[in-house]
């Protein structure tokens, strides 16, 4: 199943924030900014029998404007993609949306939010786009395209997830208190017609 993980691309430019203007390549880079631009290629790549290259997915962001914040605005990108490639797209809150739909065969991008109140943030610091693979027996299995050896060792986030490989482990309220409870738009689904 592919991985992709954007710290491997610091040299791949990613322009985004552009109403503010321009950034240099250190923060505007697949590297620093791109988790929404590697979340979406992983997806596609996972429930459709065709690939999304990282500079397809650019400039995808860029056609539709999704560049236009901070990191990349999946529920601008998301429709786009979701046409290319012949998928449905939904945002929700609804966590039972996202287990059907998981369930169903589907993927999701999670937006999870970073630290407050005092708490580590479990997958970042700040924002973040993760990729829901499936769901059973309670737990969520994921795909973290910022994912490094240490970033669930460190103290805050040691022992609430399992880490296999690639694969992230999460129990349902784990990963509910690091979206619903942080973002407004925490889930973009995406699922076979």
């Amino acid at each position: 199943m592919l991985y992709i993980n954007q710290r491997l691309y610091p040299q791949l430019r990613y322009d985004h924030d552009t109403k503010n203007g321009p950034r240099p390549l250190e923060r505007a880079s697949i590297a620093s900014s791109g988790c929404g631009i590697c979340s979406t290629c992983m997806v596609v790549e996972h429930i459709t029998t065709e690939t999304l290259s990282l500079e397809d997915c650019i400039q995808m962001s860029y056609d539709s404007g999704a560049n236009q914040n901070v990191g990349t605005d999946i529920h601008i990108l998301g429709p786009a993609v979701a046409e290319r490639f012949g998928l449905t797209f939904e945002k929700t809150r609804d966590p039972e949306k996202l287990i059907a739909c998981l369930q169903r065969g589907g993927e999701a991008v999670v937006n999870v939010g970073g630290d407050t109140d005092g708490e580590i943030g479990l997958f970042t610091r700040s924002g973040h786009y993760i990729v829901a693979v499936s769901y059973a027996d309670g737990e969520f299995c994921l795909m973290d395209p910022g994912g490094d050896e240490s970033k669930f060792d460190m103290e805050g986030r040691a022992g609430k997830v399992r880490v296999n490989g690639h694969f992230i482990y999460c129990p349902l309220d784990t990963l509910l208190k690091e979206s619903i409870d942080k973002r407004e738009h925490p889930f973009y689904l995406f699922n076979r017609k």
